[in-house]
Formats: C-alpha cells, structure tokens, sequence
C-alpha cells in the first residue's frame, strides 16, 4: 500500500477521500488549507500538514516525504470578489503541486478536475472523456481556471509523470460546509428560495461515490487517461420533484426562459460587483452552466475502473439530511421537512413506508 498525500484533506471531498484511502489501506498524510478547518476530519487518525496552495514554498514543504498524491484542493466558487484569485489557487496552486512533486519525485498523480473542462464539447449530445471543449460557447472564471489547469496536468503527465484525471459532475452530500454550488441546488430549495427551475441537464452525485472514485483511480486507473465520475443523468425539474416527495417543500412549476436565465445572471452577478459584495443568489457562470450542459457518460470509470454510484434519490436525501441537522436549514422549513417522515428513510437507502 502506498503513502498517499490529499491536497485539499479538509475539505468537502479531500476528507472523503482520506477517509476511503484509509480503508484501503493506504497511510494518508491529509494537507489542509486555513482557509477551512478541520472539521471534516473529526474522528479519523491522520497525519495533517499546513498547506498554502498560493506559496511555492509551502507546497515544496508539505509535499516532502510522499510517493502517491492526490490533487483535489480547487477554488469551487462560480463568483468571487476578485476573479484572479480563481486562477492563483486553480491554475497557480496546480502548478506549484505539479513543480514540488517532481521534485520530490512522485510516482503516481491523481488530478481533481470537472466535468465543466468537457462540456459543452463539439458535436457530441452525451459528454465522455473524449470531447473537447468548444470554448466558443461557454466563458467562466471557474470553467477556465480548471481547463489551465487541467493543461498544466497533461503537459507534466506528456513529460513522463504517471497521472490520472477524474472529472467528478456535480458533488453534494454530507460535510459540504462551505457549501459548494452544487450544494446550494439542494439549499435553495430546502429553505423555500426556488421559486422556478431552469431547464437544464443535471448529474448529481455523492460525495463518497466520488472518493471511492478517487482511490479507485489510484489503484487502478491507466496513466494519461481520464475518467467521468458521475451519477444519474436528469433535468433540474425531476429534482425538484425528487427533493418535494423527500421534504413535503411544494416543488416549483415554473421553468425559466433560457433569455430571462440569462439576465438574471448578468445582473445578479453586476450587483454582487458593484452593490452588495456578495455572492449573488445568481451569477453569470451558474446560468452558463444551466444554458449549456449536457448528459454526462461515466461507463468508461465503470468499465475500467469498476466504479459505481448510488440512485440520485438516495444521493439528495443524503445532502438534505446533513444541511438539516447542521443549521443549514431554517427552522420552519426543517420542522416541515422532519415531520414529513420520509427523509431519514430515504437517506438510508431504504424504500418508503407503504
């Protein structure tokens, strides 16, 4: 088994992913940012690190001493006050991780990336690992950020370091403390804000399907490839319909106009600039998303690397669950939702009472 360092271990899903290293057998060395504490990593035995992704000599430092390394520490943020800060921890801390590892001389990379570096591609109605990003119609901070990212992995991987890349699709589940904007799907509607849906191509998946994906990867992955990590395919409809049977919540029936998604994204975003120095309920990228993904295909991951997900209804009860019982919820809507008496169930993955 190897000594396996997780940029990231602290987070949302670097802490799942040491978690399910550790039962593999692996000895993890978890390197956590300050930007988050330590949380995440309650209750399990790990040797942690201090780890600044923006400081070439701090990732030097943290990475000394590993063998096996998995890069999931990322700015997942649609909107930030300062947009180049997206690009100094995606693309910059990429780059000081890829320098320290060969350095230390690393034998084995896995990279985090996304789905949002393939999709939407040319031609395609599905998205695999064999599309390429038609940039001409998509533009984000975030989406860009990985794509540079992803780059700077392929070149070290076309220089001989053995590396793998997943693309997890949109993460929710438990510990999401930030949360993500995967997460705030699941939110928004929990606390009674989605009003109307955008008609658009979704795949959710858990948390800890993506770390088992993760290591999966590692212990079996083909360097140079890439590998979906993924759930089930649905529109944002059918999961508010979903997230009203689990929670009792009435699900909205409206669909947005793509034009109106649109504006209300420029201008939610304009405001957050400009006005309240927050991120927008709506912003820019978020709606780009919404505009233009696509069904993702995760069968090459099953195929190869024996992977496999949980039903999407279990997923959501699962995010929903933890935002409750953590105070994400507001109080009348989490009464609502517990006395509804479907979610605990659910969350378990057993069937509903008949």
């Amino acid at each position: 088994m190897a000594r396996v360092f997780v940029t990231g271990g602290n987070g949302f899903l670097g802490s799942q992913i040491v978690r399910v290293l550790q039962e593999h057998g692996h000895e993890v060395v978890a390197l956590v940012g300050a930007d988050l504490d330590s949380g995440n990593l309650e209750g399990v035995d790990v040797e942690r690190r201090d780890l600044d992704l923006l400081d070439a000599g701090s990732v030097h430092k943290a990475l000394d001493g590993g063998e096996v390394l998995v890069h999931n520490a990322a700015c997942y943020s649609f909107w930030e006050p300062d947009p180049q800060y997206i690009y100094r921890v995606n693309v910059g801390g990429t780059r000081h991780v890829l320098a320290a590892a060969r350095e230390h001389g690393y034998r084995r990379i896995v990279y985090t990336s996304s789905t949002a570096t393939l999709t939407p591609s040319l031609d395609r109605d599905v998205e695999s690992e064999e599309g390429l990003l038609d940039l001409r119609r998509f533009h984000g901070h975030y989406k860009c950020s990985k794509m540079l990212a992803e780059i700077a992995v392929l070149r070290e991987i076309a220089r001989g370091l053995p590396g793998v890349i997943v693309h997890p699709t949109a993460v929710i589940g438990p510990g999401d403390r930030r949360p993500t904007p995967s997460g705030g799907i699941v939110l928004h509607f929990i606390n009674g804000r989605m009003k109307a849906y955008a008609d658009t191509a979704l795949n959710l998946v858990d948390v800890e399907d993506v770390a088992r994906g993760h290591v999966l990867a590692l212990e079996r992955g083909e360097p140079g490839e890439r590998y979906i990590l993924g759930g089930e395919n649905s529109g944002l409809g059918e999961v508010a319909g979903l997230l009203s049977e689990l929670t009792g919540i009435a699900a909205p029936r409206v669909a947005i106009p793509a034009g109106l998604l649109g504006v209300a994204g420029r201008v939610g975003e304009w405001l957050a600039d400009h006005v309240t120095h927050r991120t927008p309920l709506v912003d820019r990228e978020s709606t780009l998303h919404a505009l233009r993904n696509r069904p993702v295909d995760s069968s090459k991951a099953v195929r190869e690397l024996g992977y496999s997900w949980r039903p999407m209804r279990v997923t959501l009860a699962r995010a929903v669950h933890w935002f409750v019982e953590n105070g994400y919820c507001k109080p009348r809507f989490a009464r609502r939702i517990r006395a509804h008496g479907v979610l605990e169930r659910a969350a378990a993955g057993l069937p509903a009472e008949a």
